[in-house]
C-alpha cells in the first residue's frame, strides 16, 4: 500500500491558512452584528427618539402659545381703556407722567410700548432695559411688517406675533384702541414688545426639561426640520432638532432648535443586553473553533520552534539541528535556522578575533588607534587618522616605518625614551604629546598613550596598541592662556606675574649678573583725570612703545602695577645701562601727541654680594626712582602749570585772553586787601588756573556765537568739579584745588556747584568771583556785547551781599575809584566799548 495522503490543509501555506480563518470569522461577526443592532437596537431608538422630540415641540409651542395669550390680555387691558384712548385724541395730558414709567413697563415685563393715531404716527412711546440701538430698530421692523397698520379689521382682535431681530428674541402685540364699552371707533393702535430673556426661556426649559434656543435663519441657510442631530456638550450626548416658525412678517423666517440629553430607556437597555449576550456566546463561539484551528496546525509547531531555540540558548551549542512536519513557512522557517546556526558556528571563530581586537581597542581608544606587531615590524591605523594625517599608503610594514617618519624630530628623542621604558616593563602606559606633520593641516600635536598587550615566553613584547587623540587646539588655547596669564592687554608688554617668575629663575642662578630699571610716567593720573583715561591708556601704550623699541630682544620688560615699568637687563654694563635711561628720556620727551608733555622718572640697581635676592635689587631701584623723581619736582611742576595753562588757551582764545586779565586785577586787588605773599601767590597762580576745568568742556559749547542752551548751560557749569579734580590730582595746584571748585559760588548761597554761603566760600575764591564777574561784563564774548565801566560798577554793588562780598567789591571799587584800571586793561575795556 502506498502512503497515506496528508489533508490538502496540512499543505497548504500558513498565509492561506490565516487568511482563511480570519475572513469567516470576520464574515460571521459582522453579519450577526449588523443583523441585531440594526433590527433589535436602531430603529426602535430612532422612532423613540423622533416621538420624544415631537412631543417637546408641541409642549414649547404650547407654552409659547399660553406666553401669547396672556400677552394679548395685557394689551387689551390698556387697548379698551378709556384713558388710552384720550391719551391719542391728545384729551388726557397726564397720561404718560402717570402710566408710561420704568415700574410699570417692569410689573408687565415690557420692553416698549408704541402709541399709534389712525394716521399711522406715533404719539406716545416708552421703553424700558433697552439700547437706543435697539428701541430704534424694533421701532424700525414694527414700522416695515405692518403691526400697527395691518390690525385685522375686527376692532375687538388683537394680534401677537414672535419676532427675531439681532439676534434677539421679542414677542410683539398689536391692537386697536378703543373705550372701555368697546362702542367707539377706533382712534389708533397700541403697539406692546417684550423680550424673550434668558429668564422666559429658563422658564419653558423648565417645564418641559429641553434646552430652547431661537435664531433667524440665514440667507444661505438650509434647516432640515425635526430631523434629529446627536451633538455632545462638555462631554454628554444631546439629541437636537430645529422647527421653522413663522415671524412677524408671517414668514417662516424664524428657527426654534431644542436640544434634550439622550435618555436611557429601559426597554432599548433589554434589547442592547440581549445583543450583547448573543454578540458574546456567538464570539466565544467563533473563538473557540479557531483556537482549535490554530492550536492544532499553528500553536504546537511553533511551540516546538519556541523550545528548539530556547535549548539553543541555555547550551548555547550551535551544533544542534530541528526537524519539523509538513510543507508550509513553519518548515521553511525550520530549514532557515538550521541553516543559519550552521553559519554562525562557523563565523564564531572569526567573531571571537574581532571581538577580541575590538576589545582591546576599546580600553585605550579616544579618537583613534594605532596597533603595532612588534616583532613583524607592522602597523594598523585607524580610518579617520589616516585621513588627519594625510596618509594614503597601506597598513603593515609601509604604515609602521613611515608614521614614525612623520614626528618632528624636536620629539623623537624624548618619545624613544618613553617608549622603551615601557616596552622593558619599567612602566605600564606609553604616555607622550609630541608633532607630527599633516599633509592637511601641517603640523599637528597629537597626544599618543598605550600599553603592550601581548608578550611572548620570554617576556618580550609582542603586540602594542594605543590611542592617538588631536590635541592642537588645546595646545593653541594653552598658548594663549599663557600669553594672557603673563602679559598686559593694554601694552601687550609682560606682566608682573611674568616678571615674578623671571625673578625665581634669576634667585637659582647664583652668579648671574644683572640691572633692574624701574620706571614711573609723572602726571597720568593728570591725564586721566583731565583729559580721560582713554588718553591716559595712550600715554602708556606709547611709552611701552619707546620702551620695547630701544631695548634689546634679550631684555625683558614688564608692566608693574599703575602707571609703573620694570626692565631686567643682563649682559650688560652700567654704562650701557645709563645710556639707555638717556636714550628712553630722550625719545619719551620727543612724543608730542598728548595734550601734557610725557616725562618718565627712572631708577635702576645692579645686584652684587649685598644684593642677590631680585626683590631687593628692585627695591633699591624704586627707591632711586623715586629720589630722582623729588629732585625733578621744580621743574616739573612749573612745566605742569605751564603745559596745563598753554592746553587752557588752546581750547579758547577768548579764555587766554580773560585769564591774562584776571591775573593783572589779582595782583592789584591782593595787594589792595593786604593778602601775604604766600596767599598772593596762591591768588596769581588761581588767576591763571582758576578755569583749567574748561579743558573738559567740548570746544563747540566754549565757542558757540549763540546763547547756550539749557543743556549746554549745565556743562558749562561741571568746569569747577573738573578743575578741582585735576588740581587735586596735580601735587603743584593740591593747595588751591578748593578755590578753584567755589569760584562760582554766590555770598548768598545760590552759586554752584555746592551751593556754599557767606565766609564758608574760600576767600580766594570769593575774590576770583567778583574779578570775573567783572571781566565778563566788561569784555565781549561770542554770544554777547560788552558793557560800559559804570554798568560794571553798578551790577557789582547792586549784587553786593547777594552774589559778591561785600568786603571785597568795596575794596575792588575803591581800588577802581582811587587808582583806576590798569593801563592793559583800561584800554581793553576801551576798546570793547567803542566796538559795540
Amino acid at each position: 500500500m502506498g502512503h497515506r495522503r496528508r489533508p490538502r490543509w496540512c499543505q497548504m501555506k500558513l498565509k492561506y491558512k490565516t487568511i482563511i480563518i480570519a475572513l469567516c470569522s470576520a464574515a460571521v461577526l459582522l453579519g450577526v452584528t449588523y443583523g441585531i443592532f440594526y433590527w433589535v437596537f436602531y430603529g426602535y431608538v430612532d422612532d423613540a427618539q423622533q416621538n420624544q422630540m415631537d412631543k417637546d415641540f408641541e409642549m414649547v409651542e404650547a407654552i409659547i402659545d399660553n406666553e401669547k395669550e396672556n400677552f394679548n390680555s395685557i394689551l387689551k387691558d390698556w387697548a379698551y381703556w378709556d384713558d388710552t384712548y384720550n391719551f391719542i385724541n391728545d384729551h388726557n395730558p397726564d397720561y404718560v407722567t402717570v402710566n408710561l414709567n420704568d415700574e410699570t413697563m417692569e410689573n408687565l415685563s415690557l420692553n416698549m410700548m408704541l402709541f399709534v393715531n389712525q394716521s399711522g404716527v406715533v404719539v406716545g412711546a416708552d421703553d424700558f432695559d433697552l439700547t437706543a440701538e435697539q428701541t430704534a430698530a424694533l421701532i424700525e421692523k414694527i414700522t416695515q411688517n405692518n403691526f400697527y397698520t395691518g390690525l385685522p379689521t375686527d376692532e375687538a382682535d388683537v394680534t401677537t406675533r414672535l419676532m427675531m431681530l439681532e439676534g434677539q428674541p421679542y414677542l410683539i402685540a398689536s391692537g386697536r384702541v378703543n373705550n372701555s364699552n368697546h362702542n367707539a371707533v377706533s382712534n389708533g393702535s397700541l403697539v406692546m414688545v417684550r423680550t424673550v430673556d434668558d429668564e422666559m426661556i429658563a422658564y419653558i426649559e423648565s417645564l418641559t426639561g429641553v434646552n430652547v434656543e431661537f435664531r433667524e435663519v440665514g440667507a444661505a441657510a438650509t434647516i432640515l426640520e425635526n430631523q434629529i442631530i446627536k451633538r455632545e456638550f462638555d462631554g454628554k450626548p444631546y439629541l437636537t432638532a430645529s422647527r421653522l416658525l413663522p415671524d412677524g412678517s408671517g414668514e417662516e423666517n424664524l428657527v426654534m432648535t431644542i436640544s434634550r440629553m439622550e435618555e436611557n430607556y429601559s426597554f432599548v437597555k433589554h434589547q442592547f443586553n440581549l445583543f450583547m449576550v448573543s454578540f458574546i456566546v456567538l464570539l466565544l463561539l467563533v473563538l473557540g473553533i479557531d483556537y482549535l484551528i490554530v492550536n492544532r496546525y499553528f500553536l504546537k509547531r511553533i511551540e516546538k520552534l519556541i523550545a528548539f531555540t530556547k535549548e539553543v540558548g541555555i547550551k548555547r551549542d550551535t551544533s544542534l539541528s530541528i526537524s519539523m512536519e509538513g510543507q508550509d513557512e513553519l518548515k521553511t522557517l525550520a530549514v532557515s535556522t538550521n541553516q543559519m546556526l550552521q553559519e554562525i558556528d562557523q563565523a564564531n571563530q572569526q567573531i571571537k578575533m574581532m571581538d577580541e581586537r575590538y576589545r582591546l581597542i576599546m580600553e585605550a581608544t579616544n579618537d583613534g588607534y594605532l596597533d603595532v606587531w612588534l616583532q613583524k615590524k607592522e602597523a594598523y591605523i585607524s580610518p579617520e587618522w589616516k585621513q588627519l594625517i594625510g596618509y594614503r599608503g597601506k597598513d603593515g610594514r609601509q604604515l609602521y616605518e613611515d608614521y614614525f617618519l612623520k614626528i618632528h624630530g624636536d620629539c623623537k628623542n624624548r618619545l624613544e625614551s618613553s617608549f622603551m621604558d615601557m616596552l622593558s616593563g619599567k612602566v605600564d602606559y606609553f604616555e607622550g604629546e609630541y608633532r607630527v606633520m599633516s599633509e592637511h593641516y601641517g603640523m599637528i600635536w597629537v597626544s599618543h598613550r598605550g600599553k603592550v598587550v601581548q608578550r611572548d615566553q620570554n617576556n618580550e613584547p609582542i603586540r602594542f596598541i594605543s590611542t592617538l587623540s588631536d590635541i592642537t587646539r588645546r595646545k593653541i588655547n594653552e598658548e594663549e592662556i599663557l600669553f594672557l596669564s603673563y602679559s598686559d592687554p593694554l601694552t601687550r608688554l609682560k606682566n608682573r606675574a611674568y616678571m615674578k617668575k623671571q625673578f625665581e629663575v634669576l634667585s637659582q642662578q647664583k652668579e648671574i649678573h644683572y640691572f633692574i630699571i624701574m620706571c614711573d610716567i609723572n602726571g597720568l593720573k593728570l591725564t586721566n583725570d583731565a583729559f580721560g583715561h582713554q588718553e591716559g591708556d595712550q600715554v602708556m601704550v606709547a611709552v611701552s612703545n619707546v620702551l620695547r623699541r630701544m631695548c634689546r630682544p634679550t631684555d625683558f620688560i614688564s608692566r608693574w602695577p599703575g602707571d609703573e615699568f620694570v626692565i631686567l637687563l643682563k649682559n650688560i654694563d652700567q654704562e650701557g645701562v645709563c645710556q639707555l635711561i638717556r636714550d628712553i628720556s630722550g625719545e619719551i620727551d620727543k612724543i608730542r601727541d598728548f595734550h601734557l608733555n610725557i616725562s618718565v622718572a627712572m631708577g635702576y640697581a645692579e645686584s652684587n654680594a649685598d644684593l642677590k635676592r631680585p626683590e631687593d635689587v628692585l627695591n633699591l631701584a624704586e627707591n632711586r626712582m623715586y629720589r630722582n623723581k623729588l629732585m625733578e619736582s621744580s621743574s616739573s611742576r612749573n612745566a605742569t602749570i605751564r603745559s596745563l595753562a598753554r592746553t587752557l588757551h588752546e581750547k579758547s582764545t577768548e579764555t587766554e585772553a580773560h585769564t591774562m586779565r584776571i591775573t593783572q586785577l589779582s595782583k592789584a586787588l591782593g595787594s589792595r586787601l593786604n593778602l601775604r605773599k604766600d596767599q598772593l601767590d596762591e591768588l596769581e597762580l588761581l588767576s591763571l588756573l582758576h578755569d583749567i576745568g574748561k579743558i573738559g568742556i567740548p570746544e563747540y559749547i566754549l565757542d558757540k556765537p549763540a546763547k547756550l542752551s539749557a543743556d549746554e548751560w549745565e556743562i558749562i557749569k561741571t568746569h569747577p568739579e573738573i578743575g578741582y579734580r585735576i588740581a587735586k590730582s596735580t601735587p603743584a595746584l593740591e593747595h588751591i584745588a578748593e578755590d578753584i571748585l567755589a569760584h562760582h559760588e554766590k555770598y548768598d548761597g545760590s552759586g554752584y556747584p555746592n551751593g556754599l554761603k557767606g565766609q564758608t566760600i574760600p576767600y580766594l575764591g570769593r575774590i576770583i568771583n567778583v574779578i570775573d564777574s567783572f571781566d565778563v561784563m566788561t569784555h565781549s564774548r561770542s554770544y554777547k556785547k560788552a558793557n560800559d565801566l559804570s554798568y560794571a560798577i553798578s551790577e557789582l554793588k547792586g549784587c553786593s551781599g547777594t552774589q559778591f562780598d561785600p568786603e571785597i567789591v568795596r575794596v575792588f571799587l575803591n581800588m577802581i575809584a582811587d587808582e583806576g584800571l590798569p593801563v592793559q586793561l583800561e584800554i581793553s575795556v576801551v576798546s570793547n566799548n567803542q566796538e559795540n
